[in-house]
């Protein structure tokens, strides 16, 4: 996750998203909840096993993105049978997420709803951003850069 010029992390958590309702909501995903002064993000690894990562490098996908400001429902469900949970809701988005400690995530997000500044402007609250960590290697042969993960050089073919 990127954090904007003044933007701190206060709490940060591995987290299920169980159910959710909007565009690009990716259900029993497993990823990372933040909550900073700004904002609340959800960002999840869409792909499976250790050689994908290794090979083409980890792709983090941001399910949720939602400025504080444009958070409009912050509750913790408590069912008859199974864990508590957070519900979350924002203007185009309502997602329910498995964690620790849902009434702490409660008091942290409504602290910090009290604290935020107030946004203008129109929200982005259900995006996805894909960031990949990419190494670039010289060629010893004939000095080109390629990709740390292609294996040849791109322009004379020579082992990196």
């Amino acid at each position: 996750m990127l954090l904007q010029a003044g933007e701190n992390v206060l709490r940060s958590e591995y987290a299920v998203l169980l159910e959710g309702e909007g565009p690009g909501i990716i259900t029993r995903s497993a990823g990372v909840l933040y909550l900073t002064n700004h904002r609340c993000v959800y960002e999840t690894n869409p792909s499976r096993g250790m050689v994908r990562n290794l090979v083409r490098g980890r792709e983090t996908v941001t399910i949720v993105d939602a400025p504080l400001s444009f958070v409009q429902n912050v509750t913790v469900v408590r069912p008859k049978l199974g864990r508590v949970r957070l519900h979350l809701e924002v203007p185009r988005a309502r997602v329910t997420f498995d964690v620790l400690d849902p009434e702490a995530w409660f008091r942290a997000i409504s602290d910090a709803r009290r604290a935020a500044p107030t946004g203008h402007g129109s929200p982005v609250v259900a995006t996805h951003t894909i960031e990949r960590q990419v190494i670039k290697v010289r060629c010893r042969f004939c000095g080109s850069l390629g990709n740390e993960v292609d294996g040849r050089c791109p322009s004379c073919g020579a082992p990196l």
